[in-house]
């Protein structure tokens, strides 16, 4: 926990950096002593220009990571900014679907080339947004000293400069307790069982994709890892994997037992995943004993705000319409949420995972009638 406060507030010191440096620049660049009017058209694009930069350098991290992934042998899965993605699905066709996950501007998912002697190429991979991010800053670094001299493209260069590097180095510093590029690198460097867990954790995106649901994944994956291997931050998916096989299987005491007892230990599970566990143990436990304590105590402030945040999630949905029917009672509420759950169905890109959410909510309201 302490590694994990100290590692946020680096990641808060770069940003805040970056754009100190950028307010500096806006003063050093522009003159502050003119009317009203010109002063705010000055701010103004400033801070659209700043978000411009932001969004080109979001969209030039994840092609890195999409270039430097082929050059490699891996193929593409799919790629996001914000919530609109674009997928290649099982027919080859490559189609766009609304899909987004709390706390990250994009991501560009690919599958990997087959393991060989306990080895697959995943550096080029990972380091690919970060090089692309640094790249860019070098770019514009040359570009700024051979044309420097207005007052607006300059700050627009050196922009791209600061937020370039601070991205760059967000991503790819390796701190501990903080799920990033950098940090994959390291993780992967290991051992044979964590790149094996990045393989699996890949492949696991494509066989959903083509509607096989975890249920069904290959046996052999799902082997709880060690106290030690879940300090890992790509051995402990293994974990979730486990716990959210027993979930998709129905085994509802069974699955919360086991998020029961992962949460309790100390791993590198990230809180995107963390959250998702509660999620999952939460239904189960509002479609078993419905223990008010129990009930409550999932349902914290983080899982509040996570649910708040990823409210149109499917398992999101899931979950909050069985609060509502079997918990709260409240069916103008569950209907809400049904309602929000069909217009989620309709652009979410995973149609296995809608089809077992479906069960999960057939359920919820079958425990109401009976």
């Amino acid at each position: 926990m302490k590694k994990a406060k100290i590692s946020s507030a680096i990641l808060f010191l770069i940003n805040v950096l970056g754009f100190a440096f950028i307010g500096f620049f806006f003063g050093y660049l522009f003159t502050l002593d003119v009317s009203f009017g010109k002063f705010m058209t000055d701010m103004l694009f400033a801070v659209m220009t700043v978000f411009a930069v932001m969004f080109v350098h979001i969209i030039i991290h994840e092609a890195g990571h999409l270039i430097f992934g082929l050059m490699t042998g891996y193929k593409f899965v799919s790629f996001r900014i914000f919530n609109i993605m674009w997928q290649k699905d099982s027919d080859g066709k490559i189609r766009s679907y609304k899909f987004s996950l709390a706390g990250t501007g994009g991501q560009c998912i690919m599958s990997p080339p087959e393991i060989k002697d306990g080895k697959m190429p995943f550096f080029l991979y990972n380091i690919g947004g970060v090089a692309m991010n640094f790249f860019l800053s070098v770019l514009f670094t040359v570009i700024y000293f051979i044309f420097k001299g207005n007052a607006y493209f300059d700050f627009v260069s050196l922009s791209f400069i600061v937020l370039g590097l601070s991205t760059g180095f967000a991503n790819g510093l390796p701190l501990p307790e903080i799920t990033n590029d950098g940090r994959n690198i390291v993780e992967l460097s290991k051992s044979e069982k964590a790149v094996k867990a990045f393989y699996i954790q890949m492949q696991a995106i494509v066989m959903i994709q083509n509607g096989i649901r975890i249920k069904d994944f290959p046996s052999e994956w799902f082997e709880m890892p060690t106290d030690e291997e879940l300090k890992n931050v790509m051995c402990c998916i293994m974990a979730v994997f486990v716990c959210d096989r027993l979930f998709d299987e129905g085994k509802y005491p069974e699955a919360q037992s086991a998020i029961d007892g992962l949460l309790q230990k100390e791993t590198a599970v990230d809180n995107i995943h963390r959250q998702l566990l509660k999620v999952n143990a939460l239904f189960c436990e509002l479609t078993g004993e419905k223990n008010k304590s129990k009930i409550e105590n999932y349902l914290d402030d983080d899982l509040r705000n996570f649910m708040k945040a990823m409210q149109d999630y499917p398992s999101v949905i899931r979950t909050q319409y069985a609060y509502e029917m079997l918990y709260r009672n409240d069916i103008e509420a569950a209907q809400k949420q049904s309602d929000l759950f069909e217009r989620t169905a309709l652009k979410y890109p995973y149609k296995v995972e809608i089809k077992a959410e479906r069960e999960c909510m057939a359920l919820a309201t079958q425990i109401f009638a009976n």
